[in-house]
């Protein structure tokens, strides 16, 4: 029931994402398997200073972390411009589940601003 209900929030929230999405507002990510979930990576490209307050995925909600010297959850994410994201990075959006390598996922980000990005991710190893 509860993923059900959380495939139409994703879903719904998709289609408000394409009808809301900006100039200039892109994501290109994938999704690496790690020993204990996945860690999103790639670029996400905003018009203007931002923050990204909030990640689903189609397995579940996902973590925003701040890693310097420790990873920590915070609330949210500064994004000047462009963020990137990776394992060396110094914020990292993790995501729970149960996730193979070759299927895609979908995320939605939340920015602060209001608006919503949906991105189809593909999980590597």
């Amino acid at each position: 029931m509860v993923s059900v209900l959380i495939g139409l929030g994703l879903s719904g929230l998709g289609s408000w994402a394409l009808a809301q999405n900006p100039q200039g507002m892109s994501a290109s990510l994938n999704v690496k398997l790690s020993h204990s979930g996945a860690i999103v990576q790639g670029r996400v490209s905003v018009p203007k200073e931002d923050e990204v307050t909030g990640a689903w995925s189609s397995v579940g909600r996902a973590r925003l972390l701040r890693c310097a010297p420790r990873c920590q959850v915070v609330s949210s994410i500064p994004v000047q411009g462009s963020l990137m994201l990776s394992s060396d990075s110094g914020y990292r959006v993790v995501l729970g589940g149960k996730l193979s390598a070759g299927q895609k996922v979908s995320l939605v980000l939340r920015l602060r601003g209001g608006l919503i990005l949906n991105v189809t991710a593909p999980v590597s190893r």
